[in-house]
């Protein structure tokens, strides 16, 4: 998604774009390593204004995609929606006492800005890391999820298997057997 800083007015500039997760390359990644299957595209609105020296940037994304569980490994969809603010400049302020305690300075980064030339904004990595941090670290087809069987493999949300009960808590399995002798 490209803006056009000329285009933003005093009422700001409101785009919208759907685009294919081909055009993320991140993302095209981890459908390439069969991490996600995208199951429609990338929905990306925002609205731009102008605020003294700065541009701010408001927007949401949109996109589903299919996963496979973390417990019982069946796929599922998921729709991903996350909403996000940016704050672009052409150069960073003049801050009092701008170097910190340990005389290192403040970056772009650290003050939340981003840093841009020219009188375009390319907003197609900020969306895909807006995607990418919407997906969950471990998903889950539902909280309720039992897993498998650790020990026959069967999925215990579709039936009980036959194996005997075991304490899954093995932290300290090795020192089941583990005798003190005691000194007299």
């Amino acid at each position: 998604m490209l803006i056009h800083v000329d285009d933003i007015k005093e009422k700001g500039l409101q785009l919208e774009a759907v685009e294919e997760v081909e055009g993320y390359p991140g993302l095209q990644r981890l459908v390439e390593s069969g991490e996600l299957v995208p199951i429609g595209p990338v929905v990306t609105a925002v609205q731009a204004f102008r605020v003294g020296g700065m541009i701010e940037v408001d927007g949401q994304v949109q996109a589903g995609v299919r996963l496979g569980c973390g417990r019982c490994l069946q796929e599922f969809d998921l729709p991903l929606r996350n909403e996000f603010h940016l704050t672009f400049v052409r150069e960073l302020p003049e801050v009092a006492g701008e170097a910190g305690e340990d005389g290192a300075e403040l970056s772009a980064e650290d003050m939340g800005l981003i840093l841009f030339e020219g009188d375009e904004l390319e907003l197609r990595e900020a969306i895909e890391e807006q995607v990418l941090m919407a997906l969950p670290l471990r998903p889950l087809c539902s909280e309720q999820c039992k897993g498998l069987c650790p020990q026959c493999g069967i999925d215990l949300n579709q039936g009980q298997c036959n194996c005997p009960g075991q304490d899954f808590n093995l932290k300290f399995a090795a020192l089941r057997d583990f005798k003190v002798k005691k000194e007299q």
